[in-house]
């Protein structure tokens, strides 16, 4: 049985998420590496690194953003779900298309103004003022990346409340199953 285009697309996207998500917890185990030796050269041999705070700075960004829209469907981010426990299924999916709607345009304005930031880094050749003096660009690009993937899940979300609460979204292409 074929699948629909948006259930492909749906599960392609949380297939990137998951790859993403993974590559952030490799991340973390550099950042955990790197601070380590950071801290031994200090400490034990008296001799500083001039580079590790700098750089796990840099990745600190890329975990946050890279993760960022793994989070969402995994139930990570932050919420008060105090106030819809009691609430039956229907006013849940509501609420959450709600807010679903407002998060993405918030969503999309953060990623219009990141993409802003990070062209503004590429046109202007902007580098740090710490002491590597990398361009910036490569660092803000993750902004951009978190913030589309982010956006993503979200028109999805409000996709997949939307149907369960209207009624399923006609494919428009036949079921060949």
């Amino acid at each position: 049985m074929d699948k629909k285009p948006l259930a492909r697309l749906m599960e392609k996207i949380s297939a990137l998420d998951e790859k993403l998500a993974e590559a952030a917890g490799w991340i973390v185990v550099i950042m955990m590496l790197t601070i380590s030796y950071d801290v031994a050269m200090r400490y034990i041999f008296n001799s500083p690194t001039t580079w590790s705070f700098e750089i796990n700075r840099y990745m600190l960004i890329m975990v946050v953003f890279i993760g960022g829209a793994w989070t969402l469907p995994a139930g990570g981010h932050v919420s008060v779900d105090i106030a819809v426990e009691r609430c039956s299924e229907k006013k849940r999916q509501i609420l959450d298309l709600i807010t679903s709607v407002m998060a993405s345009a918030y969503v999309l304005v953060f990623l219009v103004e990141s993409t802003v930031f990070t062209w503004d880094a590429v046109a202007h050749n902007v580098k740090s003022t710490e002491y590597l003096a990398w361009p910036l660009w490569p660092v803000r690009a993750f902004l951009v990346i978190g913030g589309l993937l982010l956006l993503l899940e979200y028109l999805l979300r409000i996709v997949k409340n939307a149907a369960a609460l209207f009624g399923a979204v006609p494919d428009p292409q036949p079921d060949n199953g």
